[in-house]
């Protein structure tokens, strides 16, 4: 089967925003805790759990394995509900993208569902005859 380039793209976008929370993380960048409407949680653990959830899942996302398109859904879903109850508490631009780009994520993985078809056995089973 074909891999398209936007199941490409939404996992290396994501394997790209844990490696910025991770650097984030380092060089103390803006505070996502904030982004994420979680202002109870230190900063340092939201970072460090978006780096540790989204570079393996991005990866996992553009190899095309099956759980990884329904926890990107999820991430989807809950990024998509965070930004709109931000969107009309604040009514700020970053949220209005994040709503947008939710939304383009959880309509690309639903059409390009079909894709979906490697489990991580049999991921792990490529690796080993492609050496």
């Amino acid at each position: 089967m074909k891999k398209s380039k936007i199941i490409t793209f939404i996992g290396g976008f994501y394997i790209f925003g844990g490696i910025i929370a991770l650097l984030s993380l380092i060089f103390n960048g803006s505070q996502l805790n904030t982004v994420f409407n979680l202002p109870d949680v230190p900063d340092y653990i939201v970072k460090l759990l978006l780096g540790i959830i989204y570079i393996p899942i991005g990866y996992l996302y553009i190899k095309r394995v099956n759980f990884s398109s329904w926890i990107i859904l999820g991430l989807a879903v809950l990024t998509f509900c965070i930004s709109a109850d931000l969107i009309v508490k604040l009514n700020t631009q970053p949220y209005i993208g994040n709503l947008l780009y939710s939304l383009f994520v959880i309509i690309a993985t639903i059409v390009k569902r079909n894709e979906f078809i490697n489990s991580f056995t049999n991921l792990s089973i490529q690796k080993i005859s492609e050496k």
